[in-house]
């Protein structure tokens, strides 16, 4: 994904005036031009709507289990104590 932008990339947005002056007023503030203060408050909800939805949930079953498992390991398989030989030979 490219950051920098194509003059060819336009967004054109309606606004309604109680919007639109709420806008100009935090700009101001931020001491902002137009397209900037849009730009960085649509990366900012971007970014959060991202993470919401990224983030992992576990039930209260989930959590039990997976710290049940801590508590108490399962004996490792001989599977995995080939892969830690083996991991051990490779590292010397």
């Amino acid at each position: 994904m490219t950051n920098t932008p194509d003059k060819g990339d336009m967004l054109k947005v309606r606004m309604d005036a109680v919007t639109l002056s709420m806008m100009d007023t935090a700009r101001a503030y931020l001491k902002l031009d137009k397209s900037k203060f849009i730009r960085e408050s649509v990366r900012e909800k971007a970014e959060a709507v991202i993470a919401e939805h990224q983030k992992t949930r576990f039930s209260a079953e989930d959590w039990t289990a997976f710290f049940g498992a801590l508590d108490a390991p399962a004996a490792p398989t001989p599977r995995m104590k080939k892969a830690a030989a083996k991991f051990r030979d490779i590292q010397g």
